[in-house]
């Protein structure tokens, strides 16, 4: 059956040859003349909207309104088109497909109606759940790691207090259950991010030794603690500058590392190692593997092992930290960057995580290459990874190296350089060895228990190292043996890093959280900083207009005035009075995906997470500092 208006007979008997159309389609089906009257329609369209007969049906132009676009357009031209119809107040979201017919001198247009207001509807949730869960997501971030940056500061800070032994044990098991519970909620809110499909990859140029040696030094507390030996083997031929997602691979390398930590036992070892596989002139291509030599994964552990929560019961049966997220995590990044994670491993003997990226780069720059220096090598323990990893170091930077099994030793004469491994050395060993060669210069690898006798080597030896072996570190103490250095020169290189710190620089802290204020004030005080704390960004700029400061800690959210426009203001304040450069760094407890990004876009300097690591606080402190003055005193403002 079909429903006609009886405006034009001659149209009557022709509708019959669209009857079996409109009786078995089961959206609203319409028939209309080129200027919008309704010729007929299908009985779906009169249950739906609830006409009687034909007659009571409006001309097209009153409840037909097709979305950015005319409705002379859907007469006369077939196709697709998105529209709402509107009867009685009700709206309807409608997706309308229309075709021509002839019949005999006249034009039908036929068209039928999908209501997609459910689809509408749907859609209009997914944005707001999305919007919903993004919001979430912040805020349980930023108000979970606000107070978590108190608590983990002050344990940190009273930890290097007097305490009796049973207090030492307290705050020592406090500090890692904050510490595990951080990395647990991280991972968790990662991955969430991950699974919604809001985190995509951000490319962008970065140093890799100035990322993952300060990466690498994060870990140096939880080594100690279960007396682990931990290396690094980081390739010297590796570009200045290369293009990556260092964010993604630093959150991936810290869980494989954390994992194997876990995972070996009292006096094992844990290797990170950056290794360049192949290179051309527009990209490298890197290998990032951890190897440990904990209790290794069975076979059909290994099948289960990516899933998410997987190993959450396992941990807890075996007394472990963790909630099985930091492996799945990592698997899905890795697959992100168009790689996969590789695993070797045997029950027993230990395991190796390894992954490889390629790496666009730019015009590459590397590390001065050292020429033209013979070096012997004399290791306490030859078979030692440390001595193995020397070696490798030496080989990789292309010098001419002998290895040498005593100090007293003919092959010494031939040589330029001493290089000694030991625990401990003594002035006697070195003022002895340089009496019979006075030619060498002597650079010490030893412990870092070690620096409180430095002094007595002071003129003796070019360098002091220390462990882990880092590539410019040792690409320091080697490169400045080429020059001629006067007997009273002495430099430590060590591994806390080469930067010395910058006393009594005036810090300007704006926080808005009064514990968190108070823990930035303590552990920049206690460290020769001369500091003023502001509770706001507006206060910040207020401070920062009257007096002068070297560096600046912001924090983003903030009643009054954000950290964002306070840093704007400070920039365009250094701007007008020629103050040169000031570093302002955001210190924030917004460090979801992204939130780097977007900080660093709107001008900051410099991006830390809370909860705040005091070390690498202080480090990326003393690095701004220290570019500020290069800066200075070059004349670039």
């Amino acid at each position: 059956m079909i429903y006609t208006r009886l405006f034009n007979p001659l149209l009557v008997p022709s509708l019959g040859i669209l009857t079996s159309c409109a009786k078995t389609h089961s959206d609203p089906f319409i028939y209309a003349n080129l200027v919008g009257e309704i010729v007929g329609v299908n009985p779906i369209f009169m249950d739906i909207f609830g006409f009687k007969n034909v007659e009571e049906i409006p001309l097209l132009e009153e409840w037909l309104d097709p979305q950015g676009m005319e409705l002379s357009t859907v007469l006369s031209q077939p196709g697709h088109y998105r529209a709402k119809v509107i009867f009685e107040s009700k709206m309807y979201d409608m997706a309308l497909r229309t075709e021509v017919f002839a019949l005999g001198d006249e034009f039908i247009i036929a068209m039928v109606l999908r209501d997609t207001s459910a689809l509408e509807r749907a859609k209009a949730a997914e944005r707001y759940f999305d919007k919903f869960k993004k919001k979430l997501l912040t805020n349980i971030s930023h108000e979970f790691r606000t107070p978590m940056n108190a608590i983990i500061g002050f344990v940190d800070l009273l930890s290097s207090s007097p305490l009796s032994s049973w207090q030492q044990e307290y705050v020592d098991l406090a500090g890692k259950s904050a510490h595990s519970m951080m990395s647990n909620i991280e991972n968790l809110l990662e991955l969430m991010q991950v699974e919604s499909g809001g985190i995509q990859t951000h490319m962008r140029e970065f140093n890799p030794f100035d990322v993952f040696e300060s990466f690498s030094l994060q870990f140096e507390e939880q080594i100690e603690s279960k007396e682990i030996q931990w290396s690094v083997l980081i390739d010297p031929r590796l570009p200045l500058e290369m293009m990556g997602d260092q964010d993604k691979i630093v959150t991936i390398l810290r869980n494989l590392i954390q994992n194997a930590i876990k995972f070996t036992p009292v006096s094992g070892q844990v290797l990170l190692e950056i290794m360049m596989v192949k290179k051309n002139h527009v990209s490298i291509e890197v290998e990032y593997a951890i190897s440990d030599t904990g209790i290794g994964i069975d076979s059909a552990r290994m099948k289960t092992l990516l899933r998410p929560f997987s190993s959450a019961w396992e941990n807890q049966r075996n007394g472990q930290d963790g909630m099985g997220v930091g492996l799945s995590l990592s698997h899905k990044y890795i697959e992100m960057m168009d790689s996969s994670l590789m695993l070797a491993s045997e029950v027993g003997r230990g395991s190796r995580f390894s992954f490889r990226l390629v790496h666009p780069i730019n015009d590459p720059t590397y590390l001065e290459v050292i020429e033209g220096k013979r070096v012997a090598l004399y290791a306490y323990e030859p078979l030692s990874t440390q001595s193995v990893l020397l070696e490798k170091y030496l080989e990789l930077f292309e010098l001419q190296m002998t290895p040498i099994a005593s100090l007293i030793n003919p092959n010494l004469n031939q040589c330029d350089v001493l290089l000694i491994d030991v625990p401990h050395l003594s002035s006697s060993q070195v003022e002895t060895i340089k009496s019979i060669y006075p030619h060498l210069q002597i650079v010490a690898v030893v412990d870092k228990d070690y620096h409180e006798r430095e002094q007595f080597l002071r003129g003796l030896l070019k360098a002091i190292i220390t462990p882990p072996l880092l590539p410019t570190n040792l690409h320091k103490a080697l490169s400045n043996l080429e020059k001629t250095v006067a007997e009273n020169i002495f430099e430590k290189i060590n591994a806390e890093g080469l930067i010395q710190p910058v006393k009594n620089a005036k810090i300007l802290v704006a926080e808005d959280n009064p514990i968190n204020l108070k823990l930035l004030e303590t552990i920049l005080e206690q460290n020769a900083y001369i500091v003023k704390g502001v509770e706001n960004g507006q206060k910040a700029v207020d401070s920062y207009l009257k007096e002068k400061f070297d560096l600046v800690l912001m924090d983003i959210d903030m009643p009054v005035m954000d950290g964002l426009t306070a840093n704007r203001l400070i920039k365009e304040i250094d701007k007008h009075d020629s103050r040169g450069f000031v570093p302002v760094i955001a210190l924030t407890a917004h460090a979801l995906i992204g939130d780097r990004e977007r900080i660093i876009k709107a001008g900051l300097d410099a991006h830390l997470a809370k909860p705040i690591d005091k070390s690498f606080l202080l480090q990326t402190i003393e690095r701004y500092l220290k570019m500020a003055n290069e800066k200075k005193n070059s004349g670039i403002v």
